[in-house]
């Protein structure tokens, strides 16, 4: 037989009772949320490592040596022109010198002691050895080529410097002609020869960096295909494991029918005899009810199971929102801390722990509406308050939720909450980039005898009076391309209008919050929707 294994697998399977075989689903679905997580925590930290090693080793380095190219250049050279000029006095061009001498010697000290750090840690061997054969390796030889580099250019550094003290030796003595003949004959084909091998370095550093950077580009790829080969496999086996428990279900479904079928034929056979039909009709009472009793026990355990394999599911795509987190923060902020890593892992196992009722929270509330229902401004801003309050904290943002008088309207629950979520983001965004020590959220919910009002107001500075009428143009953002598409307040504006016949309008305010201080420069986006009865701006 071609899959034996399989067939051995799914026979032992079946010769398990339903308690042990739902344990094992539940084995195989921990196992591969711990694989998943911890594969994914090791490359992630790969990867983290690596961008750092491009910036802090590589790109430092070449910004350091242009350095070392520009005063050769401009502060050495050129000066020395201005005196052959006479545009500057000997003192002056003097003292420029000996200072650049002073920051050449510095700069290239501090390259030289980075040289000897590049040496890779504890976790990028393990990992190189773990992803060995992925990316062709030429540290080893790009290292050699720039020990010998900086030897030579150790060697021109103090030659060029001896050639700068025999000039101002000849200036102070009063003989500029040979010391301008020492610049042209000596000096300029040193401070040329070192620059070119300045370069040279420059472009080592340059190899060395798109070396690193392809390192990164196969972490990631690997990463991705182990843990789409881990989700896979772990999918696929809680599914085999799920539809044998199911096929059990069925049979024993069946059997239990089977059983009533024949308890109802003896039952017509008692019919003949009065009194036997009295009696084992009595006692026919009694095993019905125990089967019906088993039958609603197995109804309920195979819903549970149903369950199970349905919110498997769902910890895969909250698993996958952590994940993406991570590309979120590095397009916007560049790098990835320690402390974001570890929050983010922790989150994710969370997850999985505390499934049955995250998830579900989450699902319900993502899900689309597709009929309107009569729902509570109040309870739907605080359901978005819930979900996203814990990220909010993180960045020392207080939300105030301060209820004047609720109001009912007639709409999409799910849609609203995604607006009020959308306004937050994009009064964390501006309070991210203010200095305040108090940073506030204030959501006030008022009506008036037509209308009901939402405000989301935030202390992050106002909106500049130049871009206040344009913010709900599609595609206009006053963010950089990476962190803001202009689309998000541009559909806010198209749910609240042209779905819930309101209208949405922003406006900088002075506002007092509840329980803190009073700010001049506020913005406020005011939601206005018609209560039961009342005209609508959509008809206007």
């Amino acid at each position: 037989m071609k899959n034996k294994p399989m067939y051995d697998f799914i026979v032992k399977i079946n010769d398990m009772t339903v308690e042990k075989k739902t344990s094992l689903l539940f084995l195989v679905m921990v196992a591969g949320m711990l694989f998943i997580g911890s594969f994914s925590h090791i490359s992630l930290n790969r990867i983290m490592d690596n961008y750092n090693v491009i910036y802090a080793k590589r790109m430092l380095p070449i910004a350091s040596l242009e350095k070392l190219k520009d005063i050769y250049s401009v502060n050495i050279l050129d000066t020395l022109r201005d005196m052959e000029r006479n545009l500057i006095a000997y003192k002056q061009g003097e003292d420029v010198v000996f200072l650049a001498q002073d920051l050449i010697r510095r700069d290239w000290k501090d390259y030289k002691l980075g040289m000897t750090t590049k040496n890779d840690s504890f976790i990028d061997k393990l990992l190189d050895f773990f992803y060995i054969g992925r990316v062709k390796n030429n540290n080893q030889a790009t290292t050699s080529d720039e020990y010998f580099l900086a030897a030579k250019v150790d060697k021109k550094i103090d030659y060029i410097d001896s050639i700068l003290t025999d000039m101002f030796i000849l200036f102070k003595n009063d003989n500029k002609k040979q010391a301008y003949e020492i610049l042209k004959s000596q000096l300029y084909p040193a401070v040329y020869s070192v620059n070119i091998d300045l370069t040279q370095l420059i472009n080592i550093n340059l190899e060395a960096s798109v070396q690193d950077k392809e390192k990164t580009n196969q972490v990631y790829k690997t990463t991705f295909e182990w843990i789409v080969a881990g989700t896979i496999g772990t999918i696929f086996v809680a599914a085999l494991i799920a539809i044998v428990i199911l096929q059990n279900i069925r049979l024993l479904h069946e059997n239990l029918a089977n059983m009533v079928d024949e308890k109802t034929e003896e039952l017509q056979e008692l019919n003949r005899n009065l009194e036997l039909k009295i009696n084992q009709g009595i006692e026919s009472s009694r095993q019905k009810d125990e089967i019906m009793i088993r039958q609603s026990r197995h109804a309920a355990m195979g819903e549970m199971i149903g369950n199970i394999a349905h919110q498997w599911r769902q910890p895969l795509n909250a698993l996958g929102l952590v994940i993406q987190s991570f590309q979120t923060k590095k397009m916007l902020n560049g790098t990835l801390s320690e402390e974001f890593i570890d929050a983010q892992v922790k989150e994710g196992l969370m997850l999985a722990e505390n499934m049955s009722k995250t998830i579900d929270d989450f699902r319900n509330f993502f899900n689309p509406n597709k009929q309107k229902t009569l729902f509570s401004i109040e309870k739907s801003i605080q359901k978005s308050i819930e979900i996203i309050g814990g990220y909010y904290k993180r960045d020392k943002i207080n939300i105030i939720l301060t209820t004047l008088n609720d109001f009912e309207i007639m709409g999409f629950p799910n849609e609203f909450s995604q607006v009020i979520i959308n306004l937050f983001s994009n009064s964390k965004d501006a309070l991210k980039e203010s200095d305040l020590e108090e940073k506030l959220i204030e959501v006030v919910v008022n009506t008036d005898d037509i209308y009901g009002y939402v405000d989301v107001i935030d202390n992050g500075g106002g909106i500049k009076k130049d871009v206040l009428d344009r913010i709900f143009e599609p595609y206009f953002t006053t963010k950089h391309k990476s962190s803001g598409t202009g689309i998000g307040l541009y559909m806010s504006q198209q749910i609240i209008e042209k779905q819930m016949n309101g209208k949405i309008v922003a406006e900088n305010i002075s506002h007092s919050f509840t329980g803190f201080g009073k700010y001049e420069k506020c913005t406020n986006i005011k939601i206005s929707l018609p209560l039961k009865g009342g005209n609508d701006y959509g008809s206007k």
